[in-house]
């Protein structure tokens, strides 16, 4: 059953997991699920800073989505990736080699719904700056929603709008929408802007005045359990409706 199937978090660029755990308590009181962390360490980004390369970290999560297909005895779980977390997912669920170990993790056969919270999906650049190459490598070899099997779900904030000359969070929002997209006025939640966010295909959650990361001075997507449950009650309708793999199928 859908309702019944474990969620496993992604966490973003330069975060360690366990900044997750307030999101995984939320998540899990909310859900009734079992929910668990990837456990992607600080140091673990670090090596992607220094190689421009996801492999190390792809190798993390595919153990950790074995072992949480192993102890639950189910075959497909939820993604939950939170901005790069969400790029790291789509390279996992490809079919594709990656990187400099040319790995194919064929995640596609193991993920039934991906949920990202602030996660660039698109690029008008490409470079080692902001993980664009690697955002890049998923928006030319899986575009949109591209596993017809699996439900999408992309959630963004309106908390920010990008002003070249504004404040310095509205400078620095305007600096990081026009890495991603050669706009920095737009809106988006002060890393990434709604434009870059929403995929293709994808149910679209955008909700109102928050920011990207987890600071205590400013409300993000795992805030409390009204914020979590304002896209999380998305993503059980959704799980409801037929993929577009199975109305093509009928």
């Amino acid at each position: 059953m859908p309702n019944s199937l474990p969620v496993l978090i992604v966490g973003g660029f330069g975060a360690n997991w366990q900044q997750y755990q307030p999101l995984r308590r939320t998540l899990q009181t909310i859900s009734g699920r079992i929910v668990d962390l990837v456990p992607i360490a600080l140091f673990d980004w670090f090596g992607v800073a220094i190689s421009d390369d996801y492999s190390g970290i792809l190798e993390v999560l595919d153990r950790a989505v074995s072992n949480v297909l192993r102890d639950t005895g189910v075959e497909r779980l939820v993604l939950v990736g939170h901005s790069a977390g969400g790029v790291l997912a789509r390279i996992y669920m490809g079919d594709r080699p990656y990187g400099r170990k040319q790995l194919i993790f064929n995640g596609f056969q193991k993920v039934a719904t991906l949920v990202t919270l602030g996660t660039p999906h698109t690029t008008a650049n490409a470079g080692r700056q902001g993980g664009l190459n690697q955002i890049a490598f998923v928006q030319q070899h899986y575009p949109g929603a591209y596993w017809r099997f699996i439900r999408y779900v992309t959630v963004i904030s309106k908390g920010i709008y990008g002003l070249k000359s504004g404040t310095p969070q509205e400078r620095g929002a305007w600096q990081s929408y026009e890495m991603l997209t050669r706009n920095g006025s737009q809106w988006g939640d002060g890393i990434i802007p709604i434009e870059s966010a929403l995929l293709d295909g994808a149910r679209h959650v955008i909700l109102e005045g928050l920011r990207h990361n987890p600071h205590s001075d400013q409300p993000w997507y795992g805030q409390d359990e009204a914020t979590v449950h304002s896209w999380w009650r998305i993503v059980e309708e959704v799980e409801r409706e037929p993929t577009q793999g199975m109305l093509r199928r009928a």
